[in-house]
């Protein structure tokens, strides 16, 4: 290392302000499935530094509501049942969408019947793509299992998500197995374990595009064994960033706390540290290890692992009150300077409480509420494993609190007990990726190549050396190189707050820049599977963009269900070892879908003697009716269901479908005379009425008597009354009914007339 590069640095007064943190303006999130499934409460709690507001939505339900909040206070929203994400291994609607104005931080608290839990939420510039999941056994009760869980939310349509589960599924996929499945913006996919002792923890989660990923349980013992039972609840973050350094604090009161540290490589060594003595776990990709501890400790790793802090229940935990909850600890390396929390009294809560983690010699710098915490009687202990560390346990009580810390940050977490009840979550950090190679892995030849560190400068100072003795101290810079072949490159990073330094070292690949070719146009039918291709390239990485914002990542991306909107010009770059190629485009033509047009539904009357009905959808190439006939028009000779399928010129398909009710109006033709003498020639009298609901034919002599009746359409007279022949006369007819009008409408009529009767 060159000597003096790093300058004089004065951290005591630093103000941080970094990217990747707990606030922001969009957040995609959802709620898991709760014990109290159906019945249990959803709160969001929204805080910020600023006076602002926005809306909270459920795109799949269209449920939404608005919100404002004062600055460094609280808002609680409800939300409607529906948000929660009930079952496993099916598609939901249950993403939630929360935008603001100016940034704000969100937590979930979701709760019922002395059973309730609470997380932060991160928003989405704060998420990744890779995951590995963090939750508990679960427990069967009654014949009844209450799984562990973790839920995947999508903040992108055409989200490819890969799962490896940990433990086998409600859903029959076994231990270790992988699928794929993908979501579109603001679906969700829950995955729960098949036997409630099950545990996903491990489970590996990567997406081809930013995902909101929560783990936890629906109802868990904690530890195994322990008769008190709660539900657990808790946002992953991103394994990028994961640190190495954690410092754990006991909750208050409890004899003991539950731990977990989690791997995301292999052969990563673990060590624990109290006052006493170092325990060391040697972990592979995705394995974990549990341990109880009642003492503030360090977990320091070589690689990037996940600590997971868990209060045990009243039954076991030495204390009288409190329950089972989950708390994903942040490591030292993702400190904030403000962190603004709310403790909570929902479900019975009594005792509320935070935990400050911070650096010792900055800890006189704190304030709690606004006020030093040493001006309130409260004090911080140095972490006897490692006393550039201390803590402070603060009872506090319910509402919104704000802790600064103008030097290095602060870790925080708040708490909650009450009677067999609890929850916990992190009060937010940092979420910078500090654990991934930040030297690129090349560019082109006589072209600018870009180099960034990703990290705050407030806090981290870097070093970039090249072979040819070129330096830099920016984190952000640009150089060009003018000769192929390999660059060797180191890049040092010093941490000011923790006081340590990383080392990476990588080699870029200078290389000329290629050219990369895709399908010059394609043509496809709305509401199709769009493929769009490039050329294979060795090495390349590939990127998409095209109308609508479309951005992709693979070498065959697929449209689903593409619109016309989304017609235009895609371009494809592929990117070999850093050195993007030359663009390359292809046209793509959505044709809108042919719309052929049989008209309304309707009522005919093929009887009528003027009736003449030919069915013409338009013009198009190619026809299809529901008789299998192709013709371009349809000739109509009775009512029914008429179909016809059509393609236009480029084979897109599309169909209409009209129903024809046959139903002529309502027509009665009565006779003005008959002659029932036995002769067989007009004997009887009868009305002919045609399409009448009801009907009903009266005869009357001339004083009014009633001599015959019927409902029956085809009903007849014989001339008789009382089995006596009717003397020759003038008789009455009446007829009522119901019958339909030449709409088809129903309506009721009344006629009436006379008939002669002649012998």
């Amino acid at each position: 290392m060159k000597k003096g590069w790093f300058v004089l640095f004065c951290w005591g007064w630093l103000t941080l302000s970094w990217g990747q943190t707990n606030e922001g303006t969009l957040f995609w999130f959802g709620f898991e499935e709760h014990i109290d499934k159906g019945q249990n409460t959803m709160v969001v709690m929204i805080t910020s530094a600023f006076n602002t507001s926005g809306e909270i939505l459920i795109p799949g339900t269209g449920w939404n509501q608005s919100f404002s909040v004062a600055a460094n206070a609280v808002t609680l929203v409800t939300m409607p049942s529906v948000a929660e994400t009930i079952g496993s291994e099916n598609i939901f609607s249950t993403g939630i969408r929360l935008t603001s104005l100016q940034p704000v931080a969100v937590y979930l608290h979701q709760y019922h019947s002395a059973r309730s839990e609470a997380t932060v939420v991160l928003p989405v510039a704060s998420l990744g793509q890779t995951y590995f999941t963090m939750s508990y056994n679960g427990v069967t009760r009654n014949g009844i299992d209450y799984p562990s869980q973790f839920l995947v939310v999508a903040t992108e349509d055409e989200t490819d998500v890969t799962i490896t589960v940990a433990d086998a599924t409600k859903g029959g996929r076994s231990k270790g197995s992988s699928h794929i499945v993908r979501l579109n913006l603001g679906e969700t996919y829950q995955v729960q374990s098949a036997r409630g002792t099950g545990d996903l923890t491990g489970s590996y989660v990567t997406a081809s595009k930013k995902v909101a990923v929560f783990a936890g349980n629906t109802w868990t013992d904690m530890p195994i064994g322990c008769g008190t039972r709660d539900n657990l609840f808790e946002q992953m973050a991103p394994i990028e960033t994961w640190g190495r350094r954690f410092v754990t604090v006991p909750m208050a009161r409890m004899s003991f706390n539950v731990f977990r540290v989690l791997a995301s490589e292999n052969n990563t060594t673990v060590r624990v540290r109290d006052n006493v003595a170092e325990k060391v776990y040697t972990l592979q990709r995705g394995q974990f290890v549990e341990y109880q501890h009642s003492q503030p400790t360090t977990v320091i790793a070589n690689r990037p692992i996940a600590v997971a802090q868990y209060s045990p229940g009243s039954q076991c935990s030495g204390y009288p009150v409190g329950d089972p909850s989950m708390v994903l600890l942040n490591a030292v390396e993702q400190t904030r300077e403000r962190v603004t929390l709310y403790n909570s009294s929902f479900q019975a809560i009594t005792e509320n409480y935070i935990t400050i983690i911070t650096r010792t010699r900055t800890s006189d710098l704190v304030t709690f509420d606004g006020v030093l915490l040493s001006k309130q009687g409260l004090a911080f202990t140095p972490i006897a494993a490692d006393t550039s560390f201390s803590y402070a346990l603060i009872k506090t009580t319910t509402g919104s609190h704000t802790i600064d810390s103008p030097g290095c940050g602060v870790i925080a977490f708040a708490y909650g007990y009450g009677d067999v009840e609890s929850y916990g979550y992190s009060g937010g950090a940092n979420y910078t990726p500090i654990n991934v190679n930040p030297i690129p892995p090349g560019g082109c030849l006589n072209d600018t190549v870009f180099f960034n560190s990703g990290l705050p400068p407030e806090r981290y100072q870097v070093l970039w050396e090249f072979d040819d003795g070129v330096t830099s101290t920016e984190h952000s810079f640009w150089r060009i190189f003018r000769k192929l072949g390999d660059v060797p490159v180191t890049l040092t990073v010093r941490d000011f707050c923790l006081e340590t330094e990383e080392h990476y070292a990588s080699s870029l690949s200078i290389s000329l820049r290629q050219a990369v070719s895709a399908l010059p146009q394609v043509t496809v039918c709305t509401g199709e599977l769009l493929r769009l291709e490039a050329t294979d390239l060795a090495g390349a990485q590939y990127q998409w963009q095209g109308p609508q914002d479309y951005f992709a990542e693979v070498q065959f991306p697929q449209l689903t269900n593409i619109q016309p909107l989304q017609s235009g010009r895609y371009q494809v770059v592929g990117i070999i070892a850093g050195c993007a190629t030359f663009p390359a485009y292809t046209q793509v033509d959505v044709v809108p879908t042919p719309r052929p047009a049989l008209g309304n539904d309707a009522i005919i009357c093929t009887d009528s003697p003027d009736f003449d009905l030919m069915l013409s959808p338009g013009e198009f190439a190619r026809y299809r009716w529901q008789d299998g006939s192709q013709e371009a028009n349809f000739p109509v000779l009775s009512g029914g269901v008429f179909q016809v399928q059509v393609w236009d010129e480029f084979g897109c398909t599309g169909s209409d479908t009209l129903e024809l009710e046959e139903q002529c109006p309502t027509q009665i033709y009565v006779p003005t005379a008959f002659s029932p003498n036995g002769d067989q020639i007009n004997d009887l009298f009868q009305a002919y009425p045609r399409d009448v609901i009801t009907f009903q034919l009266r005869i009357f002599d001339r004083w009014g008597t009633l001599l015959f009746t019927t409902s029956n359409p085809q009903g007849t007279w014989d001339g008789n009354f009382r089995n006596l022949p009717a003397p020759i006369g003038t008789y009455v007819w009446t007829i009522e009914g119901t019958g339909y009008r030449r709409n088809g409408k129903e309506y009721a009529f009344t006629e009436s007339g006379t008939v002669q009767l002649i012998r």
